[in-house]
């Protein structure tokens, strides 16, 4: 027998349990009852007033009684107690998939505890159980209890108001956890937006420093038109460092007594130096400096001055 009614609005009603075989219509719409199998249920009065309270407590009341797992908790307040129901995500999830049930044939889902609130009779679930009532609590009871309980064909069931939404990847990560992850996330793209800004001001600013260096210093704009400007200055650089050192070497040689520096003159490539009263065999003397350092020398006599080249 297929274990459902007819239920206009929401579909077709359907009790969910591990060893209920169902046939399902891969085109109906159905609401789900969840066997009492599939979830916890406790009846407790509380000194506390609203059912977000006593939800968040649920864990603890629960804690010597559950099976390790992720769960969830529904609470709903009759009078002045509470019953709170766990269940796991995972679970009724897996058995969905199991019996043939795709989420979207889905159109809502609660506790088989709702459906059965005006229950006055048993209803036969398998050859082994029944669903009843005891002490106001519907749960599944050995069907060898009760006799001439009646088929699910033969009572007639309202899909209830209390409805609750599964989790798809509760198994994975519970709430509070993915609560966590998704705040840190949050702040992950609230570091990386603002890091984000702040490197784009700093571009700017490069930017216009880089504008207003090239507009003071007049460079190219290219990076390879700069880097000839570069070298071309770094070579005259270096020869102007050369001529300042040979200069130096010359003035600063050890000369005898009437012995001087007629002149200097430098054409962009020699420099060229004249003596007067200087023979070619002091120059050893007063070159050394120049010999030191390897640095090739050309001498020439013209009357009675000594010039001296040295290329730049």
């Amino acid at each position: 027998m297929i274990l459902f009614l007819k239920f206009k609005q929401q579909g077709q009603i359907l009790f969910l349990d591990q060893e209920r075989h169902i046939d399902v219509d891969p085109k109906e719409k159905y609401f789900i009852l969840l066997s009492p199998s599939l979830y916890w249920i406790k009846k407790v009065t509380l000194p506390l007033k609203y059912t977000h309270e006593v939800k968040k407590i649920a864990a603890t009341l629960f804690e010597e009684i559950l099976p390790e797992g992720n769960y969830n908790y529904y609470v709903v307040k009759q009078n002045d107690s509470f019953l709170i129901f766990a269940y796991q995500d995972s679970k009724i999830l897996s058995l969905l998939s199991q019996k043939g049930i795709g989420l979207g044939q889905v159109r809502g889902i609660s506790f088989a505890q709702f459906a059965c609130e005006n229950l006055d009779e048993s209803i036969q679930i398998n050859e082994k159980y029944v669903l009843s009532k005891e002490d106001g609590i519907a749960l599944l009871l050995p069907s060898v209890w009760f006799q001439n309980s009646k088929s699910f064909d033969e009572v007639e069931l309202q899909a209830p108001k209390q409805q609750i939404h599964l989790e798809q990847f509760s198994h994975i990560v519970d709430s509070k956890t993915l609560y966590k992850v998704v705040v840190l996330l949050l702040l992950f793209i609230a570091l990386f937006t603002a890091e984000y800004i702040y490197f784009l001001q700093q571009k700017e600013q490069i930017q216009q420093k880089r504008e207003a260096l090239f507009s003071e210093y007049k460079l190219k704009p290219t990076l390879m038109q700069n880097r000839a400007i570069l070298a071309k200055y770094k070579k005259e650089d270096t020869k102007a460092r050369k001529l300042r050192t040979y200069i130096n070497y010359f003035l600063k040689a050890n000369y005898s007594k009437g012995e001087r520096i007629l002149s200097l003159e430098y054409n962009g490539s020699v420099l060229e130096v004249v003596f007067k009263n200087v023979k070619e065999e002091d120059l050893k003397r007063l070159l050394s400096r120049f010999y030191k350092a390897k640095i090739a020398i050309k001498t020439k006599t013209k009357a009675d001055k000594l010039i001296v080249e040295v290329k730049i």
